[in-house]
């Protein structure tokens, strides 16, 4: 294409990211925050099941696309941002369709930012790198599209542990814990993104298992026991619970409960509701991933999440 077709193309891709951005947050916002966090943690561990049952059916399909940990952490930090930036209507109602539509919108989103990656970047003719300038900004803007959402968090603990050591003394005097126990509180916020569903899998299958063997021992069914057990077994009820929460409302975010974090730390890391001015601000790349989303910046607001 010419110049004059490359800035043209330029604009409309600005414009419709910006409308797409603009819709899922329209979508974003009228749901229940733990209701649409857990139907988007769910949408692994479906596709994990569903995954290991082709496989081993031994049916074609096994090897299905790879990319919904990205997606979802993409979505994850739209949903954070939206959370962030706006306050809670009165009116909030977990709709399916609505979510099927974010995951659409959400990848739409991301090609869209990469095609204006390149268009934008193909119009470089000089600059301080010469005749690969345009080669290099590419590069820059698709690298800073493809790490929305890109978390390594399997060292988290021991990142923290190294930046925040020199601020031992002032942290204890300030929030009451040093470097070491905040390393460990973000380690387990990462643990629990990572592994928490699984785990919460594992509790439920475990309690379930102590349920049947109090049937069996009564020599009733399950169903007409259920209640006895969990008059007698009230802590592992409550376990129970959280692990369904975990599992279907987005409970592994819950930092307040997978960390020993004091609130007053928690409260300092992270956005109250409709906080966040900047990212939806008026102005070229609004609610775009070429602007810094506020999970870069804080957290979420345990009080509410």
């Amino acid at each position: 294409m010419d110049e004059k077709e490359r800035k043209e193309s330029e604009v409309v891709l600005l414009k419709d990211m910006q409308t797409t951005a603009a819709r899922m947050r329209e979508l974003i916002v009228t749901m229940p925050p733990h209701d649409l966090l857990g139907y988007i943690y769910a949408q692994h561990t479906l596709k994990m099941m569903t995954d290991k049952r082709i496989t081993d059916e031994k049916q074609p399909g096994a090897d299905g696309p790879e990319d919904l940990i990205n997606q979802n952490q993409f979505l994850l930090e739209y949903v954070h941002a939206v959370l962030a930036s706006d306050s809670a209507p009165d009116d909030m109602t977990f709709d399916e369709p609505k979510c099927v539509e974010l995951y659409d919108l959400s990848q739409k989103l991301r090609e869209q930012a990469m095609l204006f990656a390149m268009v934008s970047s193909a119009g470089t003719k000089t600059g301080v790198f010469g005749p690969d300038t345009a080669d290099i900004e590419f590069r820059a803007k698709s690298t800073w599209v493809m790490l929305r959402g890109n978390r390594y968090q399997v060292l988290e603990g021991e990142f923290y542990r190294y930046v925040l050591a020199p601020h031992d003394d002032v942290l204890k005097e300030v929030y009451g814990v040093g470097a070491g126990d905040i390393a460990e509180g973000f380690q387990a916020m990462a643990n629990a993104t990572r592994t928490g569903q699984a785990n919460a899998i594992s509790e439920i299958m475990k309690q379930f298992q102590a349920a049947q063997a109090f049937a069996d021992a009564n020599e009733k069914p399950l169903e007409d026991i259920t209640e006895a057990w969990g008059a007698e077994n009230a802590e592992q009820l409550s376990t129970v619970s959280r692990a369904i929460d975990d599992m279907f409302r987005g409970g592994v975010a819950n930092v307040s409960r997978h960390t020993k974090l004091p609130p007053m730390l928690l409260a300092d890391l992270a956005y109250s509701r409709g906080e966040e001015t900047e990212f939806f601000a008026a102005g070229d790349f609004a609610g775009t991933p070429y602007r810094t989303l506020p999970a870069r910046k804080k957290t979420v607001d345990p009080t509410w999440v």
